[in-house]
């Protein structure tokens, strides 16, 4: 997942990135700009078609039974903050890179 530089306020600020736990297993990796979602569940688009993509978060899952879960909270948050409490509530250990 490749992240750059965000800015926020009219300064650079570094992109977040985060790990989510379950049962001690990386259940999906997400960095915090706008970008793609990549399934474990589906198959990728074909060739020409479109590629899921969100508006403020690219996102890695690793386990096929959290995905939905974590894609329904992710679809309701208002941003990657409110995504991440969410799932924090219902268990998931979040571990942010430094």
């Amino acid at each position: 997942m490749g992240a750059g530089p965000r800015i926020v306020n009219d300064e650079i600020a570094p992109v977040r990135r985060f790990r989510l736990h379950r049962d001690d297993r990386i259940v999906m990796e997400i960095v915090g700009e706008p970008g793609l979602l990549v399934s474990t569940s589906t198959t990728p688009p074909p060739p020409g078609a479109a590629a899921v993509m969100h508006p403020f978060a690219t996102a890695s899952f690793h386990s096929p039974s959290f995905e939905g879960r974590l894609g329904v909270l992710l679809r309701e948050a208002a941003d990657l903050d409110a995504f991440l409490d969410a799932a924090r509530r219902i268990g998931f250990v979040i571990e942010e890179d430094e």
